[in-house]
């Protein structure tokens, strides 16, 4: 459970961990590195606690605007942040007292042996690294939901690490803590940029929404490499949470304890064509005129709805939702699935995210695109996609800057040679 309780205590440990590192002299940079992962994790974890603070005055008890699904998700990276800064803390505390291991009872009265030995026994460098990644994934979590809170825009990712020279006062690291600034991002990797990512869309049919971010990716893809900027992304598909081909989750979904009974809909067969005033609203203008923009329609258009696959939080990086209710049926699908499998995701894969979260809030509350309501008049239908396609484009830009430092190019035209508008 998410509550101020777990966050007041995942704090303090966090903090202690940080105490001790900027204490010690001398550290190796890996080390280092490690120390500093946790002063931007401890930003975002004093904001979040800061939430649930004001939130708590108004005697709430789940997290604001978090649904049942969200708040139990939030409680168990809470609870993985605390078991690694545990042993965080344990690692800069043997450091320190010159503790090589504590399962083996090694120990050199010289702490030059014991910091020149500490590598070899039970810290070494590919377990520092790992711990690490952990700590970089679960801050990537916090963050998410910050933003799904519509509390982490103003968010600053961090402040510049102290040089061993100069060490921060503890007054001076709580003021570093509480910063605020723009918006967070994730931290940079030492680690040359990965070029594998996936990504799957998710809506409830497969016929709409998805079927368009999926495209606009095919179609941004086409546009970066064109201009021979980076691209970050491997592969990209859409599934429907609720359509039944091909999908291997029906008996799972079926079973889920949904938040509210009208968060369960309808199962549609599966197997039907996007939604045609949905591609018309894509590919019917004069954005991306290039031969690849037809090929794409043809592959996008040719393409049946489909449902989700049982390896949808193992093989895809990122499984983006559309609205806060299809985000809460995700992560209890996501615990549900590890739950009869026994097993979690790899580390860093089924990163669950509300594509709403990267367009500006709307009256202090996170947007959600939604599907647009049919009408009788085809004019107005027309014009309401036109305004979906351009709304999850925005989005998708902006999710693209900040999760791939994705550099947006700037597109000439094929026949004028004229500058357009990406």
């Amino acid at each position: 459970m998410a509550d101020l309780g777990t966050v007041l205590t995942v704090v303090e440990l966090v903090q202690k961990s940080i105490a001790i590192y900027q204490k010690i002299e001398s550290l190796p940079q890996q080390m280092t590195q490690l120390g500093r992962r946790m002063e931007r994790l401890n930003i975002f974890l004093v904001h979040l606690k800061a939430v649930l603070e004001k939130h708590s005055q108004k005697k709430a008890t789940a997290p604001p605007t978090l649904l049942s699904g969200q708040v139990a998700d939030l409680g168990k990276i809470l609870k993985e942040i605390e078991a690694n800064a545990a042993k965080v803390y344990d690692l800069f505390d043997r450091y320190e007292k010159g503790i090589l291991s504590r399962s083996r009872d090694l120990q050199f009265r010289a702490r030059w042996a014991s910091q020149l030995w500490f590598s070899l026994v039970d810290s070494s460098p590919d377990k520092v690294k790992e711990l690490m990644e952990e700590i970089d994934y679960e801050r990537s979590e916090v963050r998410d939901y910050l933003n799904l809170m519509a509390v982490g825009r103003d968010l600053a990712p961090s402040a510049p690490a102290p040089t061993r020279s100069g060490r921060k006062t503890e007054k001076q690291a709580a003021t570093t803590s509480t910063a605020v600034a723009k918006r967070p991002s994730p931290s940079p990797s030492p680690a040359p940029p990965r070029r594998d990512y996936r990504i799957l869309f998710v809506d409830p049919y497969n016929e709409g929404r998805s079927v368009v971010a999926e495209a606009l990716v095919k179609l941004l893809a086409q546009l970066t490499l064109r201009a021979r900027g980076d691209w970050r992304i491997a592969e990209v598909r859409s599934a429907g949470f609720f359509a039944k081909d091909k999908s291997e989750c029906v008996d799972v979904i079926d079973g889920l304890k949904y938040s509210h009974e009208t968060f369960k809909l309808p199962w549609w067969p599966g197997g039907q064509s996007p939604n045609g005033v949905a591609m018309a609203g894509l590919f019917d203008n004069k954005w991306c005129e290039y031969p690849f923009k037809e090929e794409i329609r043809g592959e996008i258009t040719a393409r049946k709805s489909r449902g989700m696959k049982k390896d949808v939080f193992s093989y895809f990086d990122y499984v983006i939702v559309f609205a806060l209710r299809e985000h809460d049926n995700m992560v209890k699908l996501k615990e549900a699935l590890r739950k009869k499998t026994g097993a979690a995701p790899p580390r860093g894969k089924g990163r669950v995210l509300q594509l709403g979260t990267y367009l500006s809030p709307k009256n202090g509350a996170v947007r959600e695109i939604l599907h647009p309501k049919v009408t009788k008049d085809a004019r107005v239908n027309r014009e309401k996609w036109n305004a979906k396609v351009a709304e999850i484009k925005t989005a998708l830009k902006e999710f693209l800057k900040q999760e791939m430092k994705w550099e947006q190019p700037n597109d000439k035209g094929p026949a004028t040679g004229q500058t357009l508008q990406v």
